[in-house]
């Protein structure tokens, strides 16, 4: 980027096209400053001229046309303003008669009132405001004075305007650098570390200062992204190893059946072909599994979430599994209110619930009498001043069975995880209860009871939704 064009990058544009919105608002202050100020002037000088032309008129009509040459040829030689002042009286032909400037070209003159007229003085053309009138006799009368103060003051502003002008450009394009390189020292920490992360080093991350700024927090979230897809990352190299690991042996014992069939009696075959029928639909099952926990980890099923009625979904689950835990020698109690309900997919959240109970009747056994203990699902909305009052709605599931260990608990919904003490099926249904419960926003947890144990899933209410 540094080696680069200034014009290819955003960051100056930018500073330069806020630059130059400066220097254009600038000339228009100075352009409005400068009609102000030369119509002030203007004015000053049409008021001028009106006042000494009204004097001389009074004066010519109190003392007489000889008393108003008298007072002419005074007004000229009295060192008052007589570089700049305009005085001509002419008679009716247009020739002058007392005057210190001639009107160039020579004429009379017929527009009366203030206006501006080029003269010659001094052997030098001038320009000047000048008030005329027509006095009583026929004679013309024209006061006033030349123009050069304000050619002053336009040609002194101008340069002043001009300075400004190039001052304010080497500014901006200065400025436009600055914030050029500004910026790119603070982007260059985001590409050095994107492109290490490119490059696959995933635990790269951006250092974050204390600076509370755009870049700060957008440093923040990348580096809150990074996090997340090194744990998917992660969780991906995991399943894949499960999956490796898991279905080698399942595998490795179906080719094994497979190669023995072949020598084998037709009886023998029928029942290896059967056997292996009944690993590949477990494998089946295992990867349906995995297709959708990734279903619902992928987030489309947030287009259907809608109001679930927790009372009517927990007594279906109930009607279900009621029949096998009696079975069993258990029993299957629920204690839910009217009214409690949640935000999201209701056959998504009647799986998680269905899967913790289909847990708590596999493993919540008595060890004594190897007999299925009773099973509380309980869903009641979260208490408003507890630790939990930041979730709308509470779910349990409690079983009498002995618990578990602090490893199998912080393990549980790991994908393919079982504990040492059981080997029954895959390991997939506690980490699709947990795919679940993260796609509603939800929090999952687990605890001993002693006996038994806890499941809990906290969803938010729908008005925190």
């Amino acid at each position: 980027m540094s080696g680069s064009r200034p014009w290819s990058s955003l960051a100056f544009r930018l500073g330069l096209s806020y630059g130059a919105i400066m220097v254009l608002t600038m000339t228009i202050v100075l352009a409005v400053f400068y009609v102000q100020t030369v119509g002030v002037v203007r004015v000053r000088l049409d008021k001028q001229a009106e006042n000494h032309l009204r004097r001389l008129m009074e004066h010519s009509a109190k003392y007489g046309t000889g008393a108003l040459e008298s007072e002419i040829l005074q007004t000229i030689r009295d060192g008052v303003n007589t570089d700049t002042e305009i005085l001509i009286l002419m008679n009716p032909d247009g020739e002058p008669i007392v005057s210190n400037a001639e009107v160039f070209p020579a004429r009379k003159l017929t527009t009366m009132g203030v206006r501006e007229l080029t003269v010659k003085r001094n052997g030098r053309l001038i320009t000047g405001r000048v008030a005329v009138a027509e006095m009583p006799n026929g004679n013309l009368l024209a006061a006033g004075s030349d123009m050069q103060l304000q050619r002053d003051m336009e040609e002194l502003f101008g340069r002043a305007s001009l300075m400004a002008a190039i001052a304010a450009c080497i500014m901006a394009i200065i400025g436009a650098m600055v914030f050029r390189r500004v910026v790119d020292e603070r982007a260059s920490a985001i590409r050095i570390t994107m492109s290490r992360v490119a490059a696959g080093d995933l635990r790269q991350r951006i250092p974050v200062d204390l600076r509370n700024d755009e870049f700060t927090l957008l440093n923040r979230d990348i580096n809150t992204m990074l996090d997340r897809l090194e744990q998917l990352m992660e969780g991906i190299r995991h399943v894949s190893n499960s999956i490796a690991h898991n279905l080698r042996t399942p595998l490795t014992r179906i080719l094994l059946r497979l190669r023995n069939a072949q020598q084998a009696s037709p009886e023998m075959q029928s029942a290896t072909l059967a056997l292996v029928a009944e690993e590949v639909a477990e494998l089946g099952v295992v990867f349906e599994k995995l297709l959708q926990i990734a279903e619902v980890e992928s987030g489309a099923s947030r287009k259907s979430f809608a109001p679930v009625d927790l009372q009517a979904l927990l007594i279906d689950v109930v009607d279900f599994y009621e029949p096998l835990i009696e079975d069993a020698g258990g029993a299957l109690k629920l204690d839910v209110r009217s009214g409690v309900q949640a935000f999201g997919d209701g056959d998504l959240i009647a799986s998680a619930v269905a899967n913790l109970v289909d847990n708590a009747i596999k493993y919540g056994a008595s060890t004594d009498t190897e007999t299925a203990g009773d099973v509380l699902l309980t869903a009641k909305a979260a208490q408003e001043n507890g630790p939990e009052s930041a979730w709308g709605v509470q779910i349990t599931v409690r079983d009498q069975g002995p618990g578990a260990d602090a490893q199998t608990l912080e393990k549980m919904t790991t994908r393919f995880y079982r504990a040492e003490s059981d080997r029954q099926g895959y390991g997939l249904g506690l980490a699709s209860v947990l795919a679940i419960v993260q796609l509603h926003g939800g929090k999952l947890s687990f605890q001993n009871a002693n006996p038994g144990l806890i499941a809990r899933i906290w969803l938010p209410s729908i008005a925190k939704v």
